[in-house]
């Protein structure tokens, strides 16, 4: 997922970059009707948040930087403010955050067909992560199978399963089996602690 910098990367004002924030500037409620000084004045705040959003991302502090492009954009920044923010929250691991910033990025209507081919890529790619599953039983050396398939190894175990629901079922001799549901998201840790029961066979 690539860092893209726009126009608030960029100077001096009369760049045709520059008109292109200005357009955007203009589109945005409460900036049409104030007039071109208005749209000017937020096109300059959003080049100066959007620098200053880069350089908190090349610094590593990504929080800082998704602060700094959400309000770049607000000032009438492009869209690319929004790919930048889930690019930030995608390098503080929170894939869900990335995710909704890029389906709230996708929603707009001014994206190129390869920028926009290129986020479709991103946001499935952040939903197909596949995720670590560790299974903990007490006590310790049973058997699992996920999904009908025997997992090699006794518990305590990892094991890496693709997203979406997925079925669980832990058995050790002499004792009743167990089985438990399971949902694998955005490649998040998936830990499943068992204290089993003794079987009454």
């Amino acid at each position: 997922m690539a860092y893209r910098a726009r126009a608030p990367m960029r100077s001096p004002i009369g760049s045709m970059l520059t008109i292109g924030l200005l357009v955007a500037a203009c589109s945005r409620p409460g900036v049409r009707s104030q007039g071109d000084g208005a749209a000017v004045k937020a096109v300059n705040a959003a080049r100066v948040l959007d620098q200053e959003g880069v350089q908190s991302f090349r610094d590593g502090r990504y929080a800082d930087a998704i602060s700094y492009f959400q309000a770049a954009y607000a000032s009438g920044g492009p869209s690319s403010e929004l790919w930048n923010v889930a690019r930030s929250k995608e390098r503080m691991d929170d894939a869900e955050g990335a995710s909704e910033s890029i389906d709230a990025y996708l929603a707009l209507k001014d994206l190129s067909p390869p920028d926009r081919a290129e986020a479709q890529h991103e946001a499935q790619a952040l939903r197909e992560r596949p995720s670590t599953v560790t299974v903990l039983t007490a006590p310790a050396g049973a058997t699992v199978t996920v999904d009908g398939k025997s997992v090699p190894g006794t518990t305590p175990l990892s094991l890496d399963v693709r997203a979406g629901a997925h079925a669980l079922i832990v058995r050790r001799e002499g004792y009743a089996p167990e089985t438990r549901a399971l949902q694998a998201r955005f490649g998040r840790a998936v830990i499943v602690t068992l204290d089993l029961a003794r079987s009454d066979k």
